[in-house]
């Protein structure tokens, strides 16, 4: 085995250990867990997401479902359950919602009625090209201070969380 190696073994060991010790459960305080500062932050950046687009007379949630249309990450019901973490309950009410209004139409596939394809009209295309200012906007209000490293070191470590729990 080389030195590296067993250096980047120890430096891994040395790492779990303090990780194990940042979460240990006789240490816990609410106040500073990560997981409530994430809940926070997140809880944060949807009220002012929700006043935001309540100008461009929809939720957050239609706003995150359109944005997730559009970029491709969901073009089924089933899908945008899945990407949003919505119940399948939830989404269909969200969706007709949104059909009333004209923002999107679900269609039923002619090879596998089961699935319902979902795409936006062009009043719902006609939002989602206002959004990412909606977005920017909110986001420079909270990340006001931070340096374009600081952003960039907590993207990556998002990131690495996401995929710690990915499959």
């Amino acid at each position: 085995m080389s030195s590296d190696h067993s250096a980047q073994s120890a430096t891994s060991a040395v790492s779990m250990g303090a990780v194990a010790d940042l979460f240990d459960p006789a240490k816990y305080v609410m106040g500073d867990s990560v997981g409530y500062l994430m809940s926070r932050a997140k809880n944060m950046l949807t009220h002012s997401i929700e006043q935001e687009v309540s100008s461009l007379d929809i939720t957050h949630a239609q706003a995150s479902c359109l944005i997730t249309l559009s970029s491709g990450r969901a073009g089924t019901v089933t899908d945008l359950g899945r990407e949003l973490n919505t119940d399948m309950g939830s989404i269909t009410r969200l969706l007709s919602r949104m059909e009333k209004r004209g923002l999107i139409e679900r269609t039923r596939r002619d090879d596998d009625r089961r699935v319902l394809d979902v795409s936006l009209t062009p009043a719902g295309q006609a939002i989602v090209e206002q959004l990412p200012a909606v977005f920017c906007k909110v986001m420079e209000k909270h990340f006001r201070g931070f340096t374009v490293e600081e952003v960039e070191t907590l993207r990556g470590m998002l990131r690495r969380m996401i995929c710690n729990n990915s499959g």
